[in-house]
């Protein structure tokens, strides 16, 4: 079992394994002796043999898969369960799933009794990679991603990366889309591994998904420990979030985060090319790469405007100017807050309006 330290204020680990028989251990570790667990139909239905093997649960919460269920409406049945199976300020929330799972899970954590202990175990390459680390919560409200929400941070993060072998191709792909935004932001070498081995990674060998989980949770963990709360550093891992998001609204949520990240990495990384951050020979190198993975580069937009308006909702806005996340060579981030409302319209037109 590898282990990544997070060494934020309430420092915790990561821990990732083939072998979900270690989780009880963890549990007997920190103490965990009363379970609420929460998780959504798929991963209930796939993983029921798992579920006999957690000790202690005093209730569980399965909630309809996808980010229809990411609402105010499921936080408050969240809540009534806790309270109908007397969970108390010694309960830990498991969230056991995806995404949309853990944020739900852990912002209901956050708020209830004021604050009562989380744990992960993400299923989802996507969760294992990106969204169960760092301590971001929430849910969408008014079609706007992710504009409620708390930063809490876990107890522990229990990572089992066979769950992967599970998932259906376009929620593996789902993922990757994270781990190509690392590659391209953070961090040349993971960008060359994934060029080298994206046959072997594609095809889910053991090895090669320990090492991409195992790299982007370093990754992760170190930027967290730089900007806990996302107002410097950690802004990097929005690339291709400030597109990808109004995105995921303009469509109703069709399309999975992934998706609309993979098209986002593509308008954010042209924006970047204009602005002479990159040249083009890198901008279509990214562009190559998310298409040979499987990923969406392009989507139409018959509404641009509408899309504007999502865009100048988003969290990350500074006053009248658009705040983005954008590459600076392969493996390196700049971040701009002044970029003008026409300057990002024209590179939707370009890259998404015809």
């Amino acid at each position: 079992m590898k282990e990544v330290k997070v060494n934020v204020s309430k420092p915790y680990n990561i821990y990732i394994s083939h072998d979900f028989n270690l989780f009880k251990g963890l549990l007997e570790k920190y103490k965990c002796h009363s379970l609420f667990i929460v998780t959504d139909d798929t991963v209930y239905n796939l993983y029921k043999n798992y579920f006999n093997q957690i000790p202690y649960i005093i209730g569980l919460k399965s909630i309809k898969p996808g980010e229809g269920s990411k609402n105010i409406n499921t936080v408050l049945e969240i809540y009534n369960s806790l309270i109908k199976c007397n969970a108390n300020k010694k309960t830990a929330i498991v969230a056991m799933g995806g995404g949309v799972v853990g944020d739900l899970a852990a912002f209901v954590a956050s708020t209830f009794m004021r604050g009562i202990r989380v744990v992960h175990i993400p299923t989802t390459l996507m969760a294992q990679c990106d969204s169960s680390i760092g301590g971001k919560t929430g849910f969408d409200y008014n079609g706007i991603k992710n504009i409620i929400g708390t930063f809490y941070q876990p107890e522990f993060v229990f990572t089992d990366v066979s769950f992967l072998k599970t998932l259906d191709k376009r929620q593996f792909l789902n993922g990757i889309a994270e781990v190509i935004k690392y590659s391209i932001v953070c961090d040349e070498g993971l960008w060359d591994y994934l060029m080298q081995n994206k046959r072997g990674l594609l095809e889910r060998e053991s090895d090669k998904l320990m090492h991409i989980v195992h790299k982007c949770s370093k990754i992760k963990a170190k930027i967290v420990e730089e900007d806990v709360y996302d107002n410097d550093r950690r802004q990097v891992l929005n690339f291709g979030h400030t597109i990808g998001h109004a995105i995921e609204s303009y469509f109703k949520f069709e399309i999975l985060h992934g998706e609309a990240v993979s098209i986002g990495m593509v308008v954010e990384s042209y924006l970047s090319y204009q602005l002479g951050y990159i040249n083009f020979s890198d901008y279509q190198r990214i562009i190559e790469l998310i298409k040979n993975i499987g990923l969406p580069v392009k989507i139409k937009v018959d509404d641009i405007e509408k899309l504007m308006e999502y865009i100048k909702k988003d969290k990350k806005k500074i006053n009248e100017n658009i705040k983005f996340a954008l590459p600076y060579n392969i493996g390196h981030a700049i971040i701009t807050g002044d970029l003008k409302e026409n300057f990002v319209k024209n590179a939707i037109k370009y890259c998404l309006g015809g």
